[in-house]
């Protein structure tokens, strides 16, 4: 179990109680911190994180250096797989949807491409 993080926040409820995500849910926002976060920015654990900002935007490879950064940065991450679907050059800050696949369940989600 694991605190809920919306909109670079702290997920609450009305009352203002914490929300927390378990299983899938849980996997799927570890996911998806480990690709955005740029490796070694977060300090109290400077191998979380990847550095997707080394690639050029341009590069007609992108979307396949994308995925094995982002599985690089989730190995640790058990059961799991990740795929690059899309990249959105022109989107400020720039995205890639992945979708993330742990045994019969799978999920999309937006990654902000650090850089």
């Amino acid at each position: 179990m694991d605190v809920k993080i919306e909109n670079n926040d702290l997920a609450i409820t009305q009352w203002g109680s914490t929300v927390y995500v378990e299983s899938f849910e849980e996997i799927v926002q570890r996911i998806k911190i480990a690709c955005t976060i740029k490796k070694g920015a977060f300090p109290f654990d400077r191998e979380l994180g990847c550095n997707t900002h080394t690639l050029s935007m341009n590069d007609e490879m992108l979307k396949e250096k994308l995925e094995m950064l982002y599985k690089e940065a989730t190995v640790d991450i058990p059961y799991c797989d990740l795929q690059v679907l899309s990249v959105d050059k022109n989107s400020t800050p720039k995205k890639a949807i992945i979708r993330v696949i742990c045994k019969d369940k799978s999920a999309t989600t937006e990654v902000t491409i650090n850089g």
